[in-house]
């Protein structure tokens, strides 16, 4: 029990001094463009340290029938905040992440960046898809 205890408070400290960003990925329908929507949940530490977790789907351009889905995969990678005026009129997060999944090599989310398709997926067979990523409700999503 007190090592229950001990995991706990050390959980809730971790989980204190971290900011989450819970985002969701929607890919408009853009012909001969490779797509992917994805929902996640991660957390940032204060060295912008990403963990998490995230559902994927992928489908290559004119192949109906290629969807592929990745239900909860961990990621890690890390975060970097961009402010308004930076590299855009606004503020936006770049998560570069990688995952043990055997088909995805990397993932490079631009979280709520007003460019069109600028998220990337990139799998193991070269192939690389594209969407639009935002934050969704209720995340702690700080601005350092």
């Amino acid at each position: 029990m007190k090592k229950l205890l001990a995991l706990t408070l050390f959980s809730l400290s971790f989980a204190l001094s971290a900011s989450i960003i819970t985002f969701e990925c929607k890919s408009p329908e853009v012909a001969g463009v490779h797509k992917f929507d994805a929902r996640g949940i991660v957390s940032v530490d204060e060295y912008n340290v990403v963990d998490g977790v995230v559902s994927l789907q992928v489908q290559k351009a004119q192949a109906e029938g290629s969807a592929q889905v990745f239900e909860e995969i961990k990621v890690n990678g890390t975060r970097q905040h961009f402010e308004a005026g930076q590299m855009s009129s606004n503020a936006f997060e770049q998560l570069t992440l990688t995952t043990k999944e055997s088909y995805i090599k990397t993932l490079n989310l631009m979280i709520d960046f007003k460019v069109e398709i600028s998220s990337q997926v990139s799998s193991v067979d070269n192939f690389l898809y594209r969407s639009n990523c935002y934050v969704v409700g209720g995340s702690n999503h700080d601005k350092e």
